[in-house]
């Protein structure tokens, strides 16, 4: 079904402009660090968590929601798997300091009370904290109609992971070094960064009950959950010498500026799955856009010493498909030859 709509090709297009993110979280950043008066804070700046120092340990805490992916899950009234997003894009963010989840507590806000819908969205939450190994121990419930959009079964959802580490164990990127190997965990596709464009993109070609030309319906392509690293992280920690992790989410491959000033060097990439291309012919996205928006098939980054490679591709590949990708620089770029991507500081 070809649809006559004109379709955005930046974020910046349709309405979002990450240089104004960057803009408002240095503008408060003193703010918050005001705050930091009243706890003894482990602080890096700009990574994925920040945490308390308690005794020996680090208590770290990550809050984030699922977007407008959640929009997709209204629209199909498909609502058992948003729930896994939700816990996976804040114990990913964990895992990325090296740190354990321990916990989860969620806020979901309704429109209606809805017994069916509420209860399969908490069904994700639970089926995610299980793929985890952690309890969901509580959250919020709240009817805010008023708020909220009008519409059938409108929500939000967000939620807050704790996790713990031994302080001489976190991993903050501060141990990279050149020639380094990057090695990248497959995702289970758009995982849930990405959808304000994907979204619009897409609904100029198809309606979400059509399938893509790969046999999938294309609100089920889209709402396959956001895959969750606990299992074959905390597998490899406990068996290999991690100098670097990264979580591939909003912001794409430029997300590994958190955790280096350090240059990264892609002479490799594997197949790019289909939603990605498909979504780039449909809006005419350059590559340097896509990488900078999606995680391109790559949905978590690990970096070790080149003597760990084979032994991390090992343990990694017993749980998700994993690949060389390329390593570690002395400049201060992030580089994709293969697709004349070019990031700089």
């Amino acid at each position: 079904m070809v649809k006559e709509r004109t379709t955005p090709s930046t974020y910046v297009e349709v309405g979002i402009d990450l240089r104004d993110e960057a803009d408002i979280l240095h503008n408060i950043n003193n703010l918050v660090k005001s705050s930091f008066q009243f706890g003894d804070v482990l602080a890096k700046e700009g990574h994925y968590a920040n945490m308390i120092k308690f005794g020996d340990f680090g208590l770290a805490l990550t809050t984030d929601g699922v977007g407008t992916k959640l929009i997709v899950a209204q629209k199909m009234k498909k609502y058992d798997t948003i729930g896994i997003d939700c816990v996976a894009m804040n114990v990913n963010d964990l895992l990325a300091m090296g740190v354990t989840p321990k916990a989860f507590v969620d806020y979901l806000a309704v429109s209606e009370f809805n017994v069916r819908t509420i209860e399969n969205i908490v069904k994700g939450l639970v089926k995610g904290c299980e793929l985890s190994s952690i309890p969901l121990i509580g959250g919020e419930l709240a009817k805010i109609p008023d708020l909220l959009a009008k519409g059938e079964n409108v929500f939000d959802l967000a939620g807050t992971a704790l996790g713990i580490i031994k302080e001489d164990k976190i991993i903050d990127g501060s141990k990279i070094e050149n020639s380094n190997v990057i090695i990248g965990i497959s995702s289970n596709g758009i995982h849930s960064n990405g959808f304000t464009i994907a979204r619009k993109v897409l609904d100029v070609k198809y309606d979400l009950n059509e399938e893509f030309p790969w046999k999938i319906e294309v609100g089920d392509e889209l709402l396959k959950p956001t895959r969750i690293y606990v299992a074959p992280i905390q597998h490899l920690l406990q068996k290999c010498k991690v100098t670097g992790l990264a979580h591939i989410t909003g912001g794409g491959i430029k997300k590994l500026f958190r955790i280096t000033n350090l240059g990264f060097k892609f002479s490799k990439w594997p197949d790019i799955p289909p939603i990605f291309d498909e979504i780039r012919k449909i809006g005419n996205i350059s590559y340097q856009e896509m990488f900078s928006i999606f995680n391109m098939g790559i949905g978590f980054i690990v970096i070790v010493p080149k003597y760990e490679v084979e032994k991390t591709l090992q343990i990694l590949n017993e749980h998700f498909p994993s690949y060389i990708l390329g390593e570690i620089t002395d400049d201060t770029t992030i580089t994709i030859p293969l697709y004349d991507v070019l990031y700089t500081r």
